[in-house]
């Protein structure tokens, strides 16, 4: 009963890794998408895959069919990646009648560690260091905000994951543009420092296993998906994020990002990333199997903890690097050191399943072509406040 899985958002290089470890264990794994053609559909490791209705433009009818389809070949254990983990965990009780199991935090708290005033809130509330911080509330708060940290700020949308819905207005002028906005934002001091992410994976409120990062190089200038992450440890930064997550009682995985000064050894909570993350693959390189961790969780109920791991291990994101050399350089910036920056593996090229970074090509090259965007998600964010 339980050698089924159903993964979600199959286009992406996170749900390889969550197909590739659980495949490796002999349980086979259903991924859909809204689209045929992305990297699982061309993976070995897929047993099957299936395309659902687009949960960002028709969430009832993504659910239903969720449901119709786990009946129809008696999957009972969902692996939900993206931001369609909110309307599993908003409607766990309707899942659970047909008996469809997943890890994750209760609507509202997922909702909490989500939203970038409440997290924030939250941070300072328990001692943790953050970035100075405002809800704004009229133009003249953006202004003397801006004003006050010499431009060196940044606008952050309530709903965003990674850098969608992220700016760094250059000037007065550009900080007007978000006038209308005004309600849906927080304006932040823009902090100096190397990103971190810890993520961890927690059982009904107790911490199963620990991951710390340090990003190496990242997708754009201003920050946002990591390209080269090595894994190392931080003990501040890990008191920190368990601290956030315990406090919210957390299920599931979780990733708590920071913005970390080495020399003076100071932190800042950036934000909660209350799923899977981008950069799965290195903890999975590295020996932590955060998503068979979790399919044992759904299966037997609990694990044995995991805190141990390789440190200095770096993987790399391919195509997110590619993407990352060309938009540099058509803006004349020549960066070459990601193409010599070494690593032990790649998100999405695997000597054994080489087809699956030709289907990442392909689905980005097809979205570019339609969107003229490097981005390759047109709906970018989901409004949980809508749900």
């Amino acid at each position: 009963m339980y050698d089924k899985v159903l993964i979600t958002y199959g286009w992406n290089r996170v749900a390889y890794i969550v197909n590739r470890s659980l495949s490796e264990k002999g349980i086979k794994t259903f991924v859909g998408d809204i689209h045929k053609i992305t990297m699982n559909s061309f993976s070995k490791f897929t047993f099957k895959f299936f395309q659902y209705p687009n949960f960002y433009l028709y969430p009832k009818k993504f659910i239903d069919f969720i449901i119709s389809f786990c009946k129809k070949e008696e999957i009972s254990i969902v692996i939900p990646i993206h931001e369609e983990s909110f309307l599993f965990s908003k409607y766990k009780k309707v899942f659970e009648r047909y008996n469809i199991k997943f890890l994750l935090p209760d609507f509202n708290v997922m909702k909490l560690a989500h939203k970038k005033n409440e997290s924030t809130e939250l941070a300072t509330k328990l001692g943790i260091p953050t970035p100075e911080t405002i809800f704004p509330k009229t133009l003249e708060d953006m202004i003397y905000f801006f004003k006050f940290f010499k431009g060196e700020i940044v606008v952050k949308f309530l709903n965003t994951n990674s850098s969608k819905g992220v700016f760094f207005p250059k000037s007065e002028k550009e900080l007007l543009k978000f006038e209308k906005f005004l309600g849906n934002f927080i304006l932040q001091e823009r902090v100096a420092g190397t990103g971190y992410g810890v993520s961890m994976l927690f059982n009904n409120g107790n911490l199963r296993a620990k991951f710390t990062h340090r990003r190496l190089q990242e997708k754009f200038s201003t920050g946002g998906t990591s390209v080269l992450r090595e894994s190392t440890e931080n003990p501040l930064l890990e008191e920190y994020a368990y601290k956030l997550l315990k406090h919210l009682k957390w299920n599931g995985v979780a990733m708590v990002e920071f913005k970390y000064d080495e020399k003076q050894k100071k932190a800042w909570f950036i934000e909660i990333n209350p799923r899977f993350w981008g950069s799965l693959a290195l903890p999975y390189v590295a020996g932590v199997d955060f998503p068979y961790l979790v399919y044992k969780i759904l299966k037997y109920g609990d694990v044995e903890p995991v805190f141990h791991y390789k440190k200095g291990v770096k993987v790399k994101w391919l195509l997110g690097g590619i993407i990352s050399f060309i938009s540099n350089l058509l803006k004349g910036n020549l960066n070459i050191s990601y193409i010599y920056s070494k690593a032990d593996a790649y998100d999405d090229f695997w000597k054994d399943d080489k087809y699956t970074f030709i289907g990442e090509l392909l689905y980005y090259g097809l979205k570019f072509f339609r969107t003229l965007s490097i981005n390759p998600t047109q709906e970018a964010l989901l409004n949980i406040d809508e749900l």
